[in-house]
């Protein structure tokens, strides 16, 4: 199939939403011990207890309290999405992000074949806050690598931060990993991480990118955090 992708830009919300200076973001703890669990070797990761179940209320409300927007109608080439939005840019978040996440990661892999002295540098600060209810859901994509004008960084891996899951009802939302598997039925193997609140999923994005979806919700609201894991290069 083509390569559907998701938006790319990092564009404002249609709505007017509150100046960086107004955002009080909750706070994210350093975590210790928690385990990276490991689900396709240099491609899919989870992390469990990532926000506690405090923190995940805080988002909770602070996510449901903002002016979402509806995910306007796909361009040519794009996936379907169906659920409300919004972005803001905010390198102090990001780095907040990082900080918290980057103790538990693996070594990650990078696709920039250019480059032979590349490493995560941190978080992509345009940060995307997603709502899904019952109804919505984002259809087969490829998640596309970005570049991040100011510091020529550029994103490798998607950071999806599940702020619910199935302890606060949400039936279905999960993310599913369409795995090549030649000479199966669909030619392909269902990889289907938990909707597990507080837990965050990482996976490779741009070349390396496994087709993917966001199942519907049937039940329940699945609210998500989503950034990106960007590369710098060390010299």
């Amino acid at each position: 199939m083509a390569r559907k992708k998701t938006e790319t830009t990092n564009k404002a919300s249609a709505a007017k939403p509150p100046t960086q200076s107004e955002i009080q973001w909750p706070a994210i703890s350093v975590k210790q011990g928690l385990e990276c669990r490991e689900l396709i070797p240099d491609q899919i990761y989870i992390i469990d207890d990532f926000l506690s179940r405090e923190e995940s209320a805080l988002f909770s409300k602070f996510i449901t309290g903002l002016p979402l927007v509806a995910t306007p109608p796909p361009k040519k080439g794009e996936a379907t999405r169906v659920n409300h939005r919004i972005s803001f840019q905010s390198k102090d978040f990001a780095a907040i992000v990082y900080n918290a996440i980057s103790p538990h990661l693996p070594p990650l892999p990078c696709s920039e074949t250019r480059v032979s002295d590349a490493a995560p540098g941190g978080c992509n600060p345009n940060i995307r806050l997603y709502k899904y209810g019952p109804g919505e859901y984002f259809g087969p994509h490829y998640d596309e690598s970005i570049r991040d004008k100011d510091t020529g960084w550029w994103s490798e891996w998607t950071v999806l931060i599940y702020v619910t899951g199935q302890e606060d009802g949400v039936d279905g939302g999960q993310t599913v990993f369409y795995k090549p598997v030649p000479g199966s039925r669909n030619n392909t193997e269902e990889i289907v991480p938990p909707l597990t609140r507080g837990s965050v999923l990482i996976h490779r994005h741009g070349r390396a990118c496994m087709l993917h979806e966001g199942r519907e919700v049937k039940a329940g609201t699945k609210l998500v955090l989503r950034s990106d894991i960007m590369f710098t290069r060390l010299s």
